[in-house]
């Protein structure tokens, strides 16, 4: 097994209190074993998803493919979801998102979202511009469920901790 790389933010690649491994940059050229994605609430972990790195690219890693274990208790790779990707909502700048249902923003619901921009055209659900919140913010299910996020059941991250494990 690989030692964990620690994680840091350079070249204003994120945000204060939002950490990034630097082994991001390189990693089509290294050889992942396991990529780890914590997110904190106040200090305290609030949520862990372990991914199979295997093979993987910075591009491909968060999937539901790749998904090995989370503290969600329903989460599993046969859950239904509509979007798990880095990627996710690009229309109205939802990224890492984990969903499992959309039907109006009253029903919506999601494991874990980061909204990361202030200037999106589109805004449709009371979460996706929260006030008093800085962008980006983390919003996830705190009770280790996915949650409706428009009904405020839903925990913000205060950090968000990616890590990974190589093999070599």
């Amino acid at each position: 097994m690989g030692e964990e790389i620690e994680t840091s933010c350079n070249d204003n690649s994120c945000s204060v209190g939002h950490l990034r491994s630097s082994i991001i940059d390189t990693w089509n050229g290294s050889v992942i074993d396991q990529v780890k994605v914590e997110l904190f609430s106040n200090g305290k972990l609030g949520l862990q998803i372990y991914f199979d790195g295997h093979l993987s690219t910075s591009a491909n890693w968060f999937s539901m493919e790749r998904l090995f274990n989370s503290s969600f208790n329903d989460l599993t790779k046969m859950s239904t979801s509509n979007f798990f990707s880095m990627d996710g909502d690009q229309t109205v700048d939802r990224h890492f998102y984990i969903n499992s249902y959309y039907d109006g923003c009253s029903n919506d619901t999601t494991w874990m979202v980061v909204i990361d921009a202030a200037d999106a055209n589109y805004r449709p659900c009371f979460f996706d511009h929260l006030h008093g919140q800085e962008y980006p913010y983390i919003l996830y299910g705190p009770d280790q469920h996915k949650v409706t996020l428009n009904d405020g059941t839903y925990a913000v991250a205060d950090k968000m901790v990616i890590s990974i494990s190589t093999l070599i």
